[in-house]
């Protein structure tokens, strides 16, 4: 039995330590911005100067049967996210760096919905962290395309800007859900 649990917090470490160390992918920090050399994925032949490729990672350990850790991550992919060389600004970066940004806002709004919540077990955890990600991966991708569509791209200066303060204010209220790993005890 230690063996099998050694054996699981092994390939855990190794997964998460993989995610940080893959050069393809990108953790959101709140001091780093995306570059235009973070998008290394063959552009699309559609009209668009730039698309971003993201996602929210999320993983459960358990050391015990009365605890479990759980990590949520917004993720940028640089080997599928890619750019219209000829077509490349700040405000189209600043716009793609606000998809990022939403990934995060998502990745926090899961992590609170998670820290209100008790649990009696692994697998209640597990189960409901799935529901929430279900969820919010839906409303984030209504949120996404929300954004595209009241910005056109970004071709809509004012309404870019508007966007981009209220996405940084939402950020802002959910500052102490900025963690990417917390403890869950079961009760």
């Amino acid at each position: 039995m230690k063996t099998i649990h050694y054996l699981f917090i092994v390939l855990f470490c190794f997964t998460i330590f993989s995610f940080q160390t893959d050069k393809n992918i990108l953790l959101w920090k709140e001091n780093r911005p995306l570059t235009w050399d973070d998008f290394n994925g063959k552009p699309e032949r559609r009209f668009a100067a730039a698309s971003t490729h993201y996602d929210i990672l999320k993983s459960l350990s358990s050391k015990d049967k009365s605890t479990a850790t759980v990590k949520i991550e917004a993720v940028f992919f640089r080997h599928k996210s890619w750019k219209n060389k000829d077509w490349l600004s700040d405000e189209i970066l600043a716009h793609e760096q606000k998809h990022f940004d939403i990934v995060e806002l998502y990745a926090r709004k899961l992590r609170k919905a998670l820290k209100e919540n008790k649990f009696r077990s692994y697998s209640e955890l597990e189960n409901k962290l799935q529901a929430l990600y279900d969820q919010f991966d839906d409303e984030m991708d209504l949120y996404q395309d929300k954004y595209d569509e009241e910005t056109d791209g970004s071709m809509k200066g004012t309404q870019q800007r508007a966007w981009q303060k209220k996405i940084t204010e939402e950020l802002k209220t959910l500052d102490e859900y900025k963690e990417t790993a917390f403890e869950v005890k079961f009760q």
